[in-house]
């Protein structure tokens, strides 16, 4: 089955998303994920090609297990990755409210005790 919408492969924004992919790849230290990145993205260059010259449609399954399904997983090991990180980090709140100014020194000092009982 095909997308519902006009995918980057098919479609005009094929050179932008690509362009995109490739500077994502740029920026990872890891050359593991690198790898994942380059590899997905050059099977999405060849459905490309063989899309524009034929005008095959792609086989969607091939691109979600080639394409899509490795992107997701650099996608899903940079999230642990960061969440790895701010958790090495006591003084990161978790959450996304600010504390209210009344109860900020009380919840640096809370944050600091905690890393002092480790």
């Amino acid at each position: 089955s095909s997308p519902s919408s006009p995918s980057p492969l098919t479609g005009s924004a094929y050179t932008e998303w690509s362009d995109q992919l490739r500077e994502a790849e740029e920026l990872l230290d890891s050359p593991a994920l690198r790898a994942q990145v380059a590899n997905a993205r050059d099977e999405a260059r060849r459905v490309r090609i063989e899309y524009t010259r034929g005008k095959e449609k792609p086989d969607w399954t091939q691109v979600q297990l080639q394409v899509v399904k490795p992107l997701v997983e650099v996608r899903d090991q940079i999230r642990e990755e960061l969440a790895r990180r701010a958790a090495d980090n006591p003084l990161v709140p978790l959450d996304r409210d600010p504390v209210p100014g009344r109860y900020s020194e009380m919840v640096r000092r809370y944050y600091e005790q905690l890393g002092r009982d480790k």
